[in-house]
């Protein structure tokens, strides 16, 4: 079995192929760069095989060919531009042309080629930031996206549906939440960084931060999300087409700076008022809570990192990768 990871060397996609590579398993990656240099070399150590391309999500006939000269059985599709307000001012066209075209190309090429399964990433963004706070998002929970990045993570599941149903394409989707964990750094194709990275940016500065309330949510460990991920592209059968992959931990930023603030004697966070370089939580208010449940009854748990679990992790894992992705300059 060979897999194509599009988006492979972005945040989510690095969680994904180094979870599929853990296991064992030939890769091939897509995306508009090569790995970073510190990926390239861990991944060299692990048991499965990884070959990295870089091409255009959009170019049909080239996604095509590279399936078929690498047998590619199975995909993730994780390329997106994840655009805010500002950036869809003056670059809506190519949000819209990378998510949308590039989702409508991949998916195509690999239900032309034949490949036996297809996984989308999407998002909770497609929900809005209008949903009440803490309210338990299930699969039909009504949408309403707020941008084009949501807009065409919903778009890109109704398109799925019609070329599944024309084409015999065995699709999946599976929306996250807010990804936080290791691999995460600047690309300049995700304007807004996860609270998480943020904060842990600012910590490691030494700096002080203030946030404009706790921010409480099932936050998403990328640990946790590239497992549940494989596991809808490896099961042998799903039964249905949609899947939340909300995990059961719901926590706050706050809790997670007080964490940071023993860990880095230097970094202050004040909550509410004070001084310091502001975290931003995606907007005015917490919003719902990403269900698991119907993952969870069909695969089991969604995630299985905590808050003290993730923090340790992630704390440990950026102490032997040289905090990767923390320096301003990262890109």
């Amino acid at each position: 079995m060979t897999i194509l990871v599009t988006g492979s060397s972005g945040f989510v996609g690095l969680n994904i192929v180094e979870h599929l590579l853990a296991e064992g398993r030939n890769v091939v990656g897509i995306a508009d760069r090569d790995l970073p240099a510190i990926a390239r070399f861990e991944f060299a150590g692990l048991p499965g095989h990884y070959i990295g391309i870089v091409a255009d999500v959009r170019q049909e006939s080239s996604i095509r060919r590279i399936m078929g000269e690498h047998n590619v059985t199975r995909v993730i599709h994780a390329a997106a531009i994840t655009s805010n307000a500002a950036r869809e001012r003056t670059q809506a066209s190519q949000t819209v042309g990378v998510n949308l075209g590039g989702l409508t190309a991949v998916a195509s090429a690999a239900a032309q080629h034949g490949v036996e399964r297809f996984v989308f990433v999407s998002s909770n963004a497609i929900f809005g930031g209008g949903t009440p706070d803490y309210e338990l998002l299930h699969e039909d929970y009504p949408k309403n996206p707020g941008n084009i990045y949501a807009l065409s993570k919903w778009t890109g599941e109704m398109i799925l549906e019609k070329l599944g149903a024309s084409a015999g394409l065995d699709w999946v989707a599976g929306r996250l939440a807010g990804v936080f964990g290791p691999w995460e750094y600047r690309t300049g194709l995700r304007d807004t960084m996860n609270p998480v990275f943020q904060a842990n940016t600012l910590a490691f500065d030494g700096a002080a931060a203030t946030l404009p309330r706790p921010g409480r949510s099932n936050w998403h460990f990328s640990r946790d999300a590239a497992s549940a991920l494989s596991t809808l592209l490896l099961a042998p059968a799903h039964q249905h087409r949609i899947y939340n992959l909300g995990t059961p931990y719901v926590w706050s930023i706050g809790d997670w700076c007080e964490r940071l603030a023993g860990h880095f004697p230097q970094f202050t966070i004040s909550v509410g008022e004070g001084e310091g370089s502001p975290i931003d939580l995606y907007g005015d208010s917490d919003g719902g809570i990403l269900s698991g449940a119907r993952f969870t009854e069909e695969f089991g748990p969604t995630g299985t990192h905590d808050l003290d679990a993730a923090f340790d992790h992630l704390m440990n894992w950026h102490e032997a990768h040289g905090f990767f992705g923390l320096e301003r300059s990262a890109a």
